[in-house]
């Protein structure tokens, strides 16, 4: 120990005051309370904005998506095509789809066929548009027909695809793993 610690221990009665300056005590509290404050407060803000922003981003994406839903079923009921049952037939179509997969080397054949997908939907959309614009008219009635018929076509087509490949991968397995399509 140097001599400077030995002076320290020795003499620790007289360095320490008598009294606390009961003023300085209550300053050092509330100092140290309001910082605390400002953290609860900083924290309590951030959770409610995101809070805030959570359902206010639920309510939004469902009210979009309802709209979207109810104007495809105006325009189902509009046209009187209820009974061709295309939303059953794109819906069955796409169930026996979301859990297909194929080897990846045979991915590639898919691509075009997955574009033209795409492309229709987004068409469709297009339609949609077109019709939350300028109401239901009868042109749009063959669009959204011909839509329907090409959308079951493609997709039926893309099923075949995967059960032949799938038909001749159990016949012939190869090496390469399997992945989803996709849809």
């Amino acid at each position: 120990m140097n001599e400077f610690e030995k002076y320290i221990r020795d003499n620790k009665n007289q360095l320490e005051p008598d009294k606390m300056d009961p003023k300085v005590w209550m300053s050092i509290e509330n100092k140290m309370l309001k910082s605390n404050n400002r953290r609860k407060l900083f924290y309590w803000r951030t959770i409610a904005a995101t809070a805030l922003l959570l359902l206010g981003s639920y309510f939004a994406y469902n009210t979009v998506w309802e709209n979207e839903n109810d104007i495809e079923a105006n325009l189902i009921a509009q046209f009187d095509l209820q009974e061709h049952k295309f939303t059953q037939k794109v819906n069955s179509l796409n169930e026996n789809l979301s859990n297909a997969s194929v080897p990846e080397n045979n991915l590639e054949d898919f691509e075009m066929l997955l574009q033209q997908l795409k492309f229709l939907d987004k068409q469709f959309e297009e339609y949609m548009v077109f019709v939350d614009q300028n109401g239901y008219q009868e042109f749009i009635k063959n669009q959204i027909v011909n839509h329907y018929k090409t959308k079951i076509n493609l997709l039926e087509k893309i099923q075949k695809e995967v059960e032949k490949i799938n038909y001749y991968e159990n016949k012939v397995p190869t090496t390469s793993k399997k992945v989803e399509i996709n849809i």
